[in-house]
């Protein structure tokens, strides 16, 4: 039994895009990642039912061989991929940056609040108070611990 190659490429499209929709589902895959592997797919989907297509485009644009076509029209696809990839490793880093002074700025906040809550205990009268009344101290200091 021979299978055409078209109806083979139609089928390995059909997985490429289940295991797509089960990566989305499953959380492994953004939905803003996956919008365009979708839309590769389908385009390749299409071209895969009605190879016609290509020729027709072929002839439309002037290309003699056809298949040389969809490899021009295949690494554009991966151009367009690296480039919304690139997009989004810079507005990750940009929002590392600003997470990392947030972080560094919360641990100077903390170190500062902690060094003044030992000030505050090593006050005499605070150890006075604590000593009369240790429920009432720890009441009123809490926000310092």
């Amino acid at each position: 039994m021979k299978i055409d190659v078209f109806i083979l490429s139609f089928i390995i499209c059909m997985i490429f895009l289940g295991i797509t929709i089960y990566l989305i589902r499953n959380g492994k895959l953004r939905e803003q990642y996956a919008i365009l592997w979708v839309i590769l797919t389908a385009v390749m989907m299409v071209l895969s039912l009605f190879p016609s297509l290509i020729d027709g485009l072929a002839k439309q644009i002037g290309v003699s061989y056809a298949p040389s076509l969809l490899y021009l029209l295949g690494l554009i696809s991966v151009l367009f991929i690296l480039l919304h990839l690139t997009i989004a490793v810079s507005s990750l880093t940009a929002r590392f940056i600003v997470l990392t002074q947030k972080i560094g700025m919360l641990e100077q906040e903390n170190l500062t609040l902690r060094q003044g809550s030992k000030e505050l205990t090593a006050d005499p009268a605070i150890r006075r108070i604590k000593a009369e009344n240790p429920a009432k101290l720890q009441e009123g200091s809490s926000r310092f611990l």
